[in-house]
């Protein structure tokens, strides 16, 4: 997700960014999601902004970073809660690199 908003009328802190899913027809997946330079509102909880779907597959052992974000939802609480990637590594984790000229809905 990149250049985004995530908005909402829930409390404040109600709920989380993403949680991974690994389906049971292969537990082998890590699933991946890079959220940059986009507005977090307040309904996330941002000292816990990930949780686990299943106990053994934790969110720390995939692959959840994020980039230049802004907003109540975004601020850094407790650093290892909010793996960050370093600038060299932001300009790798664009729609680009992940899908070339590739446009969805288009074949």
């Amino acid at each position: 997700m990149t250049r985004s908003r995530v908005t909402g009328e829930a409390p404040d802190a109600y709920y989380r960014l993403a949680r991974p899913w690994v389906p049971g027809s292969d537990t082998t997946a890590r699933p991946m999601l890079t959220v940059s330079d986009t507005w977090i509102g307040p309904g996330i909880d941002a000292v816990a902004p990930y949780t686990d779907m299943r106990g053994q597959y934790p969110w720390q052992s995939m692959r959840f970073r994020e980039y230049g974000n802004t907003g109540p939802g975004s601020v850094v609480h407790v650093p290892e809660n909010r793996p960050q990637l370093t600038a060299d590594e932001a300009e790798s984790h664009t729609v680009a690199a992940h899908l070339g000229d590739w446009t969805p809905g288009r074949s």
